[in-house]
């Protein structure tokens, strides 16, 4: 890990060449001097049990940035980002872990993950923290607890602490200088009378960063630390660009997740100074000729930065779009304009002629301060010249096509002797006006890079004639119907005169060319009627849109979004029912990878905007709002619309349901419970919103109906659902929330459909229940007993009888048993089941001629929580464990619960594998076929396995105990060790239509890859089917899932297998967690040929198989199932099979 603020460039620039040198690296290592301790002699922390755990703003996956959209000045809080990485040491790897435990808290695990044969037993880490700014090695403050066994090193900052460890670290408010960065450790190995001290392959220490540490929050500190410092205006900013930009991109090469962060700071400071949200005319001033090369030199290394193709290289090429072009002859705006004063007899200094008020100013400020506002001013003083001599011309040119204020350049003090900025009047000189033509020339040449016009003139140079001529035509034609698809063609000639060049200024010019072609096309489409189109030319230009994207801007999932929607639109058939679903899903697949990449980039750009925006004073609206802001303005917003109206057309031609679904709620799956309300949700903005919505329902959730949207709300706490008759678009600030909040936000385009759920939420204040169907665009309501049993105690010991927990055997003394010996009281259901599908294997395949098979497993009984704890190697673990079970207990608010519980996983974590056990494993995996297990490093899933154990004690899990009234130590863990299956697809099938149990069809649901993406609620949709027989199937919905897994390599997975899963009147599932043991690698789906979506006969065949299996599977248990499984070529795996709950 590279702290930016080591890294170091070079740069040298000449008027013919550019020439660009990479960064040295230098790493500070851990110096061992004296500071103040928090250590005394024998005094230190044992155990997590006063480790702070704020309250979690929630237990679903949120952005990395929380996003407060109340007008205070209270910091933001950066959550921690999940981090894992298996650094090389020598003989012995260590892997790092971090992983968020709430908005404020993170995990962070240090273990050995593979010894290679050496004796671990007595490794310890060497370690302390670092703040952020500081490579130096510093103590751990007071308010973390150090875990078991941490003694002082002795030279008050290091601690010793034996492998493998744990420790809950807070990640502290953005702007307090005491942010934790990361935690360093040199791994201690003993050695007679010397001890090796083992670093990293690299010679430096481990380290586990921060999440904000890892979003270039060491060049947010910096930024906003000279902005807080005053006297900013764009030279020192460019200067320190120039620095930074060789930085970022040194870094980026080791540290892919720090050059992306550092380099969303800079486009944000860049970008908030731009436009004029910081002062631009503060500080010292300096000569124009100065001020001019530092724009060059910046311009050139940005172009080079902007030709990488990784996300690194689009946020430069953002910054590009606000950047100057620089160079234009040093002194020539100086000189310009005192020759332009001079040739006409204007007074200049003592030298007599005419007085002008305004010349005089903004002489002063184009020889001591020059920007791209002096073009904006040239052309609003020619326009005040052509004109009668009324001074507010001037201002109104100014404000229409300047976006400049009166106000703004009253600020412009520069320059000698202006106290007043530059105010004017002007006299009335029509004889100047060629003159200051000629000067706009020569403001433009340095200013003006992205104008059209000017960027062709200045890439002429960088492209061959006939792309010089092509493009001069499109020019000359520049509002004809046939310009946005000549624009796409000819960008695409242009890609070689930018990308992989290593010249800064054809880089820089052609470049500009590029995202001037990029906004002409933009502004366009922009300004067609889409809802006058015609179907067929929405989706043409929608194509064009998206092709024009994939050329620079895109990220993967947006390129594959063009190539699929290609596709789709050469063979679009609005009359064949097969070409609309696969155009409903295309949409799908196109808005998730819209919302996916646009969403990232608001999520990069908000830290650096707060902490930058906030130091430099920038107005509070604009710091909330400027991550929309950035992404209204990327080139790939205009597809918004574009996908919006096609999907209404789809659903009219395909007679789909008018609801859309913008944020699917928190839950992932489109449904949200709550008290409905009727209120405009305008009329619940602003400080006081909070409390008005908890009166309007005695705080209890509430659902939304809010007949029209203008797109700019907040959705305020207690939200759980916004349902609207006005069309949202995706990206629009109320979306952007809603995905934020984890609100239901879903709109309905047909007013009879509107007025009917209208009148049936309001004719009850009780609690509701609201399904949108995503695939469909249906709505269901129903009661609400969920809310009901959560806010009512009564309710809630009504439902703890309902559940009762399989009884278990704790005296087993093994430390694992094969399928053969699962039986009840040892393992829990999902093992038991998975024995029973082992056994029902072969006849389900004779049954239904189907290849059915289910992967190895070994089973880790009940009872080895319990003797793993009770070894005396554990004591301290189980001290620690019981002490935070017994706050957990006592526990009488939100803040205490998730605070025992942090701890009470910490404890487990840190277990040490008792003797005998890694053997025994090994052992029983030989036996049951588990190979890949039996081979494995216990370093490989005994981690795992802790992990496992560990989730009894996540909030989901507590609180579905609490709620059904299951004390703590009744609910008992086994541990599933099992093979994981390579999965080409993974399904999950329900042997009845949970939907309508009156219809005995199985329903299924089918993804590329593994099941994760399924089971885990990931964006998008599944290939659904209804099959009444094997020969009766029916494709209800095409796959849209974003995102696919794969397996990487032999792996193991440890699934919770507690007794209160998998059971007959209680499914659970998704309280505990599972973990595998070996990485598994995520990618955007290639739907452009993928037979999931494209091959109809395919669909069927896979849904009559997998039905046939399903029904099969009811009949020799006697009951409906729900089915979990994969596919791997011709072979069906059955992975989980449990009662289905009707």
């Amino acid at each position: 890990m590279f702290a930016l603020s080591s890294l170091q460039s070079s740069f040298s620039a000449s008027r013919s060449k550019a020439s660009f040198g990479k960064g040295n690296v230098r790493h500070h290592q851990h110096q061992q001097h004296a500071s103040s301790s928090r250590y005394t002699a024998g005094a230190h922390s044992s155990g997590f049990r006063h480790s702070p755990v704020v309250q979690a703003a929630t237990t679903t996956a949120q952005p990395s940035v929380q996003l407060n959209t109340a007008q205070n000045s209270q910091p933001r809080k950066i959550r921690a980002i999940e981090f894992a990485k298996t650094v090389k040491g020598g003989a012995i790897n260590v892997r790092v872990n971090v992983k968020p435990v709430n908005a404020d808290n993170a995990l962070i695990t240090i273990e050995v993950a593979d010894a290679n044969g050496e004796d671990t037993s007595n490794l310890a880490a060497h370690w302390a923290i670092t703040k952020e700014g500081s490579d130096d090695w510093q103590v751990p403050p007071e308010n973390i607890t150090l875990p078991d066994g941490s003694v002082p090193f002795g030279d008050g900052i290091a601690t010793r602490t034996p492998l493998p460890f744990s420790i809950v670290v807070p990640t502290n408010a953005v702007g307090d200088e005491d942010e934790i960065a990361s935690l360093v450790a040199i791994v201690v190995k003993p050695g007679g009378g010397d001890e090796e001290w083992m670093h990293a392959d690299d010679g430096v220490p481990f380290v586990a960063p921060l999440g904000a540490h890892m979003q270039g929050s060491t060049l947010i500190k910096k930024f906003a630390r000279m902005e807080r410092d005053g006297d900013m205006n764009n030279f020192k900013r460019y200067c320190t660009a120039n620095e930074t930009v060789g930085e970022i991109i040194a870094a980026a090469d080791e540290d892919a997740g720090m050059a992306k962060g550092g380099a969303a700071a800079l486009f944000t400071w860049i970008r908030m100074a731009e436009t004029r949200a910081l002062p631009l005319y503060e500080g010292h001033n300096y000569q124009t000729k100065d001020m001019v090369h530092v724009s060059e030199v910046l311009a050139c290394k940005v172009a080079l930065a902007a030709t990488r193709s990784d996300e690194t290289g689009r946020l430069f090429r953002l910054l590009m779009g606000n950047l100057p072009r620089g160079g234009g002859g040093g002194d020539d705006i100086r000189m310009g304009i005192l020759n332009v004063m001079r040739d006409n007899g204007i007074k200049e200094g003592h030298r007599p002629g005419i007085e002008c008020k305004f010349i005089q100013q903004w002489h002063q400020k184009l020889h001591s301060s020059t920007t791209p506002d002096d073009v904006a001013i040239c052309e609003a003083y020619l326009h005040f010249l052509r004109g009668s001599g009324d001074w507010n011309d001037f201002w109104w040119h100014l404000n229409e096509y300047g976006n400049l204020t009166q106000e703004d350049l009253s600020k412009m003090k520069v320059g000698w002797k202006n106290q007043d900025g530059i105010t004017g009047p002007a006299v009335h000189l029509p004889h100047v006006h060629d003159a200051f033509v000629w000067f706009r020339g020569v403001l433009r040449q340095t200013h003006s890079g992205i104008q059209l016009d000017r960027a062709n003139e200045f890439a002429h140079w960088v492209m061959d004639e006939g792309l010089q001529q092509e493009i001069n035509d499109l020019l000359a034609n520049r509002n004809e119907w046939w310009v946005p698809g000549k624009i796409v063609e000819l960008r695409s000639r242009l890609q070689h005169s930018w990308r992989g060049q290593e010249d800064g200024y054809a880089a820089r010019d052609a470049l500009h060319l590029d995202i001037a072609l990029e906004r002409h096309f933009r502004g366009m489409i922009e300004a067609m009627d889409v809802d006058a189109m015609s179907a067929d030319d929405v989706a043409d230009t929608l194509r064009l849109a998206l092709e024009s994207g994939a050329l620079a801007s895109s990220g993967e999932a947006m390129c594959l979004a063009s190539g699929l929607w290609s596709r789709i639109n050469a063979e679009k058939n609005w009359g064949d029912a097969r070409w609309l679903s696969v155009a409903a899903s295309g949409l799908d697949f196109v808005a998730l990878a819209l919302e996916e990449e646009m969403d990232s980039l608001a999520r990069l750009v908000s830290p650096a905007s707060v902490e930058i925006g906030r130091a430099g004073k920038a107005d509070e609206s604009y710091i909330v709002n400027f991550g929309e802001e950035c992404v209204r303005g990327h080139p790939l917003f205009v597809c918004s619309r574009l996908i919006q109206a096609l999907q209404r057309s789809v659903r009219q031609s395909a007679g789909i349901g008018p609801w859309t679904v913008v944020g699917a709620g928190v839950n992932g799956d489109g449904t949200a419970t709550g008290v409905p309300v009727n209120q405009l949700l305008d009329t619940l903005q602003g400080p006081a919103a909070t409390a008005a919505v908890q009166e309007l329902a005695g705080g209890s959730p509430v659902v939304l109906i809010s007949e029209t949207l203008d797109g700019l709300e907040d959705i305020p706490p207690g939200v759980a659902a916004v349902l609207s008759k006005s069309g949202v678009d995706l990206l629009s600030h109320v979306a952007l929330r809603a995905r934020q909040s984890g609100a239901l936000l879903a709109t309905c385009s047909d007013d009879q459909y509107w007025d009917a759920l209208v009148t049936s939420l309001t004719a009850t204040p009780s609690p509701v229940r609201v399904t949108v169907d995503i695939s469909t665009g249906t709505v269901d309501v129903s009661e609400g007993d969920a809310v009901a049993a959560a806010t009512s105690s009564s309710s809630a010991k009504a439902a703890a009888g309902a559940v009762s927990l399989s009884p278990v055997d704790t005296s087993i003394s093994s430390w694992a048993v094969a399928p053969a010996e699962y039986a009840p009281g040892v393992v829990g259901g999902k093992s038991s089941n998975l024995a029973t599908l082992a056994q029902l294997a072969s006849e389900i395949s004779s049954m239904t001629g189907v290849d059915v098979r289910v992967p190895q497993s070994i089973a880790m009984p009940f009872g080895s929580l319990e003797r793993t704890l009770a070894m005396p190697e554990n004591a301290d673990a189980s001290s620690a464990l019981d002490e935070a079970l017994t706050a957990l207990d006592a526990a009488t608010d939100n803040d205490g619960t998730l605070s025992a519980l942090a701890n009470a996983q910490s404890a487990v974590l840190q277990l040490q594998m008792p003797d005998g056990l890694a053997a025994e494993v090994a052992a029983s995996a030989q036996t049951a076929g588990l190979t890949s297990l039996a081979s494995a490093s216990s370093d490989d899933w005994w981690p795992a396995v802790r992990q496992v154990w560990a989730s009894k004690w996540n909030l989901r899990a507590h609180s579905s105990r609490v709620a059904l009234g299951v004390a703590e130590a009744d609910l008992q863990m086994a541990v599933l060790l099992m093979e994981v299956v390579p999965s080409d697809y993974a399904f999950v099938l329900h042997s009845r239509n949970p939907v309508n149990t009156d219809d005995e069809s199985v329903l299924g649901e089918v993804v590329v890859g593994l099941g994760e993406t399924l089971v885990g609620n990931h964006p998008g949709s599944a290939m659904r089917f209804t099959a009444a027989t094997p020969e009766q199937v029916i494709v209800a919905a095409l796959p849209s899932k974003l995102e696919a897994m794969k397996m990487t390599e032999s792996s193991v997975i440890c699934r919770s297998d507690s007794n209160g899963e998998d059971l007959e009147n209680f499914a659970g599932a998704g309280l505990y967690d599972s973990f595998m043991t070996n990485g598994v690698s995520t990618h955007t789906v290639n739907y452009a040929n993928e037979p999931l979506l494209w091959d109809a006969s395919f669909c069927t065949s896979l849904g009559g198989k997998l039905a046939g299996v399903a029904k099969t599977l009811e009949t020799l248990l006697g009951a409906p199932q729900d089915i979990e499984g994969a596919v791997v070529g011709d072979v069906v795996y059955l992975l989980q099979a449990r009662p289905q709950q009707l």
